[in-house]
């Protein structure tokens, strides 16, 4: 569990693949791998999730942490965990998906929106807090939340673009989610991507 957490500290952002990729998601990973990216997730909404996990996890596994995200039931943090993956993201905070997910000795990053699901998700083990959305709470939401809880991991995700990321930091996260603002829609465009990963990934390091 500690590499994993390693490995998400040391980039500071975790990739969310969510849609088709029509089986292109190493070639995708490595782009921005070479950016600079040590984490990504695959949500289990996407075609062939778990075979893209298992692919991922098999090829990058040594070198960053690969997990499973929109995980709702025990039952596919389980199926995840068979897959591979070393950490399980949900959009919600849900205890059962949170005690599966510990049991299994994976991290467990849950969505969370409010002070209250922030200190119940900590206390049922999860090992850091999802904002989500983050675009509905803004920089100055972790910022004050900080405050009463400086402790607490946080991982701004949703409508995080590599500018807001600065600031998100600047407020204390501890690392930030990036879909499709760092993804784009062209995948055919391997350099830009690796470029944009990049971007993110300096976002987080000290000026």
């Amino acid at each position: 569990m500690q590499e994993t957490i390693n490995h998400i500290e040391a980039g500071k952002v975790v990739a969310i693949l969510r849609g088709d990729f029509r089986g292109r998601e190493e070639e995708i990973v490595a782009a921005m791998r070479a950016g600079g990216l040590t984490a990504v997730e695959v949500t289990l909404n996407s075609p062939d999730a778990l075979g893209a996990i298992r692919r991922l996890a098999n090829r990058f596994g040594s070198t960053m942490a690969v997990g499973a995200g929109t995980v709702l039931t025990p039952e596919e943090v389980r199926q995840a965990a068979d897959a591979g993956a070393s950490f399980i993201v949900s959009p919600n905070r849900d205890l059962r998906v949170i005690e599966t997910t510990k049991q299994l000795n994976l991290i467990s990053l849950p969505g969370c929106y409010t002070p209250s699901e922030i200190v119940e998700a900590i206390n049922a083990g999860a090992d850091a807090a999802k904002l989500f959305p983050a675009n509905a709470l803004g920089p100055g939401y972790l910022k004050a939340l900080r405050g009463p809880l400086p402790q607490v991991r946080t991982v701004p995700t949703g409508g995080v673009t590599a500018e807001l990321a600065r600031e998100y930091f600047a407020a204390g996260a501890w690392a930030i989610g990036a879909g499709s603002e760092l993804l784009g829609k062209n995948f055919d465009d391997l350099p830009a991507l690796q470029t944009r990963t990049a971007a993110f990934i300096a976002a987080g390091k000290p000026e």
